[in-house]
């Protein structure tokens, strides 16, 4: 199914504008003299109104006419994201295993290069202590498991 493009506040107006001027042309012979007056100068003076009422909307809070940008909203949940994992307290005793994985889950357009970005700020960070981490990514159906450690001494010996 193909994307709606977003409908513009103005082509909104005029959609209402043009619903009453048809109405008009249907309804306005059947009226009397005097409703047809009144019909009128409302003819007349609602699409002024909805158009001088969007400006002063569009003046005092433009923001509400318009959906956040999609990147705008990731980057920001990743950054919430990145704030939470540092502001987490580190216990020197604490060894978790693999239940204690903290999860992040994440769907979306920008999603894979979001996992790829905290994978890659997570490899710069000095490891303090054992950590476990599992990144899901919902629209492809596929998880990360990230395990990080510091090597015991003489533990590079013992690698291929």
């Amino acid at each position: 199914m193909a994307r709606l493009q977003p409908v513009a506040p103005l082509t909104i107006i005029a959609i209402f504008a043009g619903i009453a001027e048809a109405s008009a042309l249907a309804t306005l012979p059947f009226l009397s003299e005097h409703s047809q007056a009144l019909y009128t100068w409302f003819l007349v003076g609602f699409p002024f109104f909805l158009t001088a009422l969007f400006f002063i909307t569009l003046n005092f809070n433009y923001k509400s006419f318009y959906k956040p940008d999609p990147r705008q909203a990731a980057a920001r949940r990743a950054k919430a994201t990145r704030e939470a994992l540092a502001e987490r307290p580190v216990d020197a005793n604490e060894s978790p295993g693999l239940d204690a994985a903290l999860t992040v889950t994440l769907s979306g357009p920008a999603a894979q290069q979001m996992i790829e970005s905290q994978i890659l700020h997570l490899l710069t960070q000095p490891a303090s202590r054992e950590s476990h981490w599992l990144f899901c990514n919902l629209d492809k159906r596929q998880c990360i498991r990230l395990s990080l450690s510091e090597l015991a001494d003489g533990a590079s010996a013992d690698l291929p």
